[in-house]
């Protein structure tokens, strides 16, 4: 039977009004903190989800068949953010019950355990994960990507975002910075950076407001490894543009990070945010999604970092140090030598799609383990990357001619930087602009040169 319809209770964990009033009371008493506005969504996703539970009620009540609308995205746009231009293409359909079908049966029942799931956590104000769903409900689900799947298509449905569902994915980003991270729970986090790794980053949903203290940057890396070195060398509190907060998504850009990254920026406004990723498709198509969002997650309109700048790396700094490689006859050994070779070797995931349940086949990368020189951070571009550069050229060039970017300026930029790649044939990491393993230098020299501007 349907769970019964109850009012919502107010505690520290849910979103309510008076959490927000809280959170601005806290910045009166402690000064530095900046609440982070709660969220009014899943006040609107609460009362449809229970209005989907009435009419399963009502249709008991009257003996007439169980209807649960829902809409799904076509499975070929889960697989390439250079499809993005064009209209998201939509199936909508109805599950019923009795169903016409053993599979449709089976779709019904884990939906309506899913709604019940949602009502429960939207009324106590727990947070849900996806791979809790799936481990607790084996019966009902046969992967994690059904679970993915039908929790994002439910959010389609719904037109609100997985988080207004209170349901989030297990933590993958990384952030480091002299930053104070203050939870609904009234804990407060240490983001410094305690070792080389920084730390995990937090459910949005759980951050009542934020500390900045006196961070003037943040910094958005594509790999982790990269970040860890940065940290290990305490660059986000020594640098010579300030100090700052590093961020990485670990290889591709989950909805979590993204969501955490578009409310800090939302709430700090005149702190820059910068992108730093590979010289290749795949890094221009990460940075793409963090600013501009994805096709397949276009509902999730609080998941975007429209004021982020691309830092790099672009093809004159590939040009510069390669010039500079050919004036050097012995190089010492990197001191990111031991960074680990899976860090380096990028594995491709669906930048449009599930952000951590579809992974593509790896894509071939030279695996960057610094020996004795930087060539190895320098390839040519294979087949499949000259085929995805040409897709991500006409995505950008759809969006351009139709209007539908408000930064023109990063987009020609881009576009730019794709043609100049085609051409000279390369694609580099971000390793290829460093000092030996020391990219410090290359970072500030930027940072600054941005903080001129």
């Amino acid at each position: 039977m349907p769970p019964t319809l109850r009012s919502r209770k107010s505690n520290g964990s849910g979103s309510t009004p008076t959490n927000n009033t809280a959170a601005v009371r806290t910045r009166r008493r402690q000064g530095g903190f900046v609440p982070v506005p709660a969220s009014t969504s899943d006040e609107g996703a609460l009362k449809q989800v229970e209005g989907l539970l009435e009419s399963i009620v009502d249709s008991l009540t009257n003996g007439v068949a169980l209807v649960i609308p829902y809409r799904t995205r076509t499975p070929r746009n889960v697989q390439d953010i250079s499809q993005r231009s064009g209209p998201t293409q939509t199936q909508c359909q109805a599950l019923m019950f009795p169903s016409r079908s053993d599979q449709e049966l089976k779709k019904f029942e884990a939906l309506f355990r899913l709604l019940e799931l949602i009502h429960e956590a939207l009324l106590s104000g727990n947070i849900l994960t996806k791979r809790n769903i799936y481990y607790q409900n084996l019966d009902l689900f046969t992967s994690q990507v059904m679970v993915d799947e039908m929790i994002d298509n439910l959010a389609y449905t719904l037109g609100v975002g997985r988080d207004d569902l209170n349901i989030v994915a297990a933590a993958k980003g990384l952030l480091a910075g002299p930053i104070e991270l203050k939870t609904r729970d009234n804990v407060i986090i240490q983001c410094s950076g305690a070792n080389d790794s920084g730390i995990l980053l937090p459910s949005i949903n759980s951050v009542a407001a934020v500390n900045f203290q006196s961070v003037k940057w943040l910094l958005v890396i594509e790999k982790e490894a990269t970040l860890r070195t940065l940290v290990a060398a305490e660059y986000h509190l020594k640098s010579k543009a300030g100090q700052g907060i590093l961020v990485t998504a670990k290889g591709f850009p989950d909805l979590a990070t993204r969501r955490f990254l578009h409310v800090l920026q939302a709430i700090r406004p005149t702190m820059p945010f910068y992108g730093l990723v590979d010289f290749d498709p795949y890094g221009i198509s990460i940075f793409r999604t963090f600013k501009i969002g994805s096709r397949r997650l276009d509902h999730e309109d609080a998941a975007t970092v429209p004021a982020l700048q691309w830092l790099g790396i672009r093809s004159e700094d590939v040009q510069s140090y390669m010039h500079s490689e050919t004036a050097q006859s012995l190089t010492p050994p990197s001191s990111q030598s031991s960074e680990s070779q899976a860090s380096q070797a990028s594995t491709a995931y669906s930048f449009d799609g599930l952000d951590d349940a579809i992974e593509l086949p790896p894509r071939k990368r030279v695996k960057t383990q610094q020996p004795q020189d930087r060539s190895g951070s320098i390839v040519p571009l294979t087949s499949s990357d000259r085929k995805r550069a040409v897709n991500l050229m006409k995505e950008i060039e759809s969006l351009l001619t139709a209007g539908a970017t408000h930064d023109v300026k990063t987009a020609k930029a881009q576009l730019e930087q794709v043609q100049k790649m085609l051409m000279l044939n390369i694609k580099a990491e971000i390793q290829a602009v460093d000092n030996f393993g020391d990219i410090t230098d290359w970072l500030d020299r930027k940072l600054c040169l941005q903080a001129a501007m």
